[in-house]
């Protein structure tokens, strides 16, 4: 197997553990592995080509923390990283969800967004002040809109343009 197909999502799980646990402090780690991302992917451009998608996560995250939905004890800069790294994520280790039919991919997303906010709920990164309840259910809508979406804007950036 390549070093690329045991790189790419590793270091998505290193990235997230890093940034959940360290935040800002450890902001260093997750870069540089970003910056490894770019040396060693066999898709460079496509792979800049999508990374518009990560502000739109990055925006929604904060409307939630303007809202009061999310709360942090510093300004969580990390927060773009973590999208970056999430959003390059699609077009590699996480292509498989390109294959599901759409009503899995909201189920599965609605549920993988509401585990990832839990979690880093439970590891201390972000507090829910207006509770877990509505919140998780607030963030399960949003991620079975928003992850579908992205998966198929994911395709379309990263297709070839003739013409």
């Amino acid at each position: 197997m390549k070093m690329w197909q045991w790189f790419q999502p590793v270091s998505f799980q290193i990235m997230w553990l890093v940034l959940i646990f360290g935040g800002n402090k450890w902001l260093p780690v997750p870069v540089a592995i970003l910056v490894m991302h770019f040396v060693l992917t066999p898709s460079r451009l496509d792979d800049f080509k999508v990374l518009s998608l990560a502000f739109g996560g990055f925006f929604i995250d904060l409307c939630m923390t303007t809202l009061g939905f999310f709360s942090f004890t510093e300004w969580p800069a990390w927060l773009i990283v973590l999208w970056i790294a999430f959003i390059l994520n699609l077009g590699h280790s996480m292509r498989f969800l390109r294959n599901f039919k759409l009503m899995y991919l909201i189920s599965f997303s609605a549920l993988g967004g509401v585990y990832a906010y839990w979690a880093s709920w439970k590891f201390g990164a972000v507090d829910l002040p207006r509770g877990a309840l509505l919140t998780l259910t607030i963030v399960s809508i949003i991620w079975g809109v928003f992850l579908p979406l992205c998966v198929k804007l994911d395709i379309l950036m990263r297709k070839p343009h003739y013409g």
